[in-house]
């Protein structure tokens, strides 16, 4: 009697897809990017100044101390086993196709 309709795949593709853009809408409209460029930056300046009052100063300056590495390790079980299948199929791969060469040098 009371039969639900099922909705079809490409309308809840996008349905989904306009739930990304509206979230992503709502945080280029609240500066979210912006922000964090902003605080960076700050950041940087404030070390440009500590660096020319130590240079003004005479004090010994570590470059290493001034340079920010921001790598982020974003990795996963998931991931890294994708990475150990991908290097075991790689490895597979290229001895076969030494082998294959191999034989086809005894060949001809």
């Amino acid at each position: 009697m009371n039969k639900k309709k099922k909705m079809h795949p490409i309308l809840k593709i996008i349905c989904a897809l306009f739930v990304v853009f509206i979230a992503l809408y709502i945080a280029s409209f609240s500066g979210y990017y912006e922000s964090r460029i902003r605080n960076k930056v700050a950041i940087t300046n404030e070390s440009i100044k500590e660096f020319e009052e130590k240079i003004n100063n005479g004090e010994v300056i570590n470059l290493d101390s001034y340079l920010q590495n921001e790598i982020e390790d974003y990795s996963n079980p998931v991931s890294k086993l994708g990475d150990n299948i991908t290097t075991g199929i790689e490895k597979v791969v290229t001895e076969g196709s030494k082998i294959v060469v191999n034989i086809l040098k005894s060949l001809f």
